[in-house]
């Protein structure tokens, strides 16, 4: 990424043209590009591919879900775990679309369909994979539901944050024995989750495709490798900056919880420079996350 904000990213609009032949001649006092860092340029790859799959609601969303995908390869090193809340209001509102985006982007994915708990803890480890569900309404959809799958939500809420394990009682003679729940996840479905699990998570809420707004096809044989290569890329840039991402406090333009959750997206940001770095959009699209609950 370059240092200016990405054009339909955060300014949603073109730069004015020049009004004169001179207005193209460059300015003595212009500074040139500073050179991308790897970690900006490989967020503007992600970026670029969220962008040709599946339309966000907004300019800020995209850059969230951005950020959120590329923090799921330093899971190791966070003290939180954000969910993303992937919700809309009716079908055929992209929600399955960008999970399969994110399902070959994220950091080592297990995605399922109307799961259960125990399958879930036996999957999570010290070294967390991402949870990706989709038709999450299946699960929390209306009360009676809900009401069988509480288990689910107890384990989301408590990945939430590290060093929050489960005990159950398992084998014929009831051992008991302690699961790990920690691991960011993605949760799709029609309508809101839970409130504990919406107040843990970034919220995007998606929408049909207006008119004149067109997503390209996506096809594994063709577009799943070029999403897997920018995986690779991801994977060992987290590897390379990890003990920074550890010891890194970034400026927070949240409190509480709120800042829990998202810490690691800003703190990616703020790894990777570029332009969704520093007092940039990571940090608008933290604001406008919150006001559009």
């Amino acid at each position: 990424m370059s240092d200016q904000p990405l054009p339909e990213s955060i300014a949603g609009e073109e730069p004015a043209a020049a009004d004169s032949e001179a207005g193209n001649l460059p300015s003595s006092n212009a500074v040139p590009d500073m050179p991308e860092s790897p970690g900006a340029e490989l967020l503007t790859e992600l970026h670029t591919h969220i962008r040709r799959y599946a339309v966000l609601p907004s300019a800020e969303a995209l850059d969230a879900v951005t950020l959120w995908a590329a923090a799921t390869h330093l899971q190791a090193v966070w003290h939180h775990a954000p969910r993303l809340a992937i919700v809309a209001p009716a079908r055929r509102c992209g929600k399955s679309r960008l999970l399969d985006v994110l399902v070959e982007t994220v950091h080592d994915p297990l995605i399922t369909v109307n799961t259960s708990a125990a399958a879930i803890y036996r999957t999570i480890s010290d070294r967390p994979r991402t949870l990706l569900v989709d038709e999450v309404d299946t699960i929390f959809g209306n009360p009676r539901t809900a009401e069988k799958y509480e288990d689910i939500r107890g384990l989301l809420n408590a990945g939430h944050q590290r060093n929050r394990p489960v005990t159950r009682a398992i084998g014929n003679d009831h051992q008991a024995r302690e699961f790990e729940t920690f691991a960011m996840a993605a949760l799709a479905g029609i309508g809101d989750l839970p409130d504990t699990i919406m107040d843990r998570s970034i919220v995007i809420r998606m929408r049909r495709r207006a008119d004149g707004e067109v997503v390209a096809p996506l096809r594994d044989r063709r577009d799943g490798v070029l999403l897997r290569e920018t995986r690779a890329k991801l994977s060992l840039w987290a590897s390379q900056v990890a003990e920074q991402a550890q010891v890194l406090e970034p400026d927070m333009p949240v409190e509480d919880r709120a800042a829990d959750t998202w810490e690691p997206l800003i703190a990616v940001a703020d790894l990777a420079g570029g332009s969704l770095g520093r007092a940039g959009p990571a940090r608008r699209a933290c604001a406008w996350s919150l006001r559009r609950r």
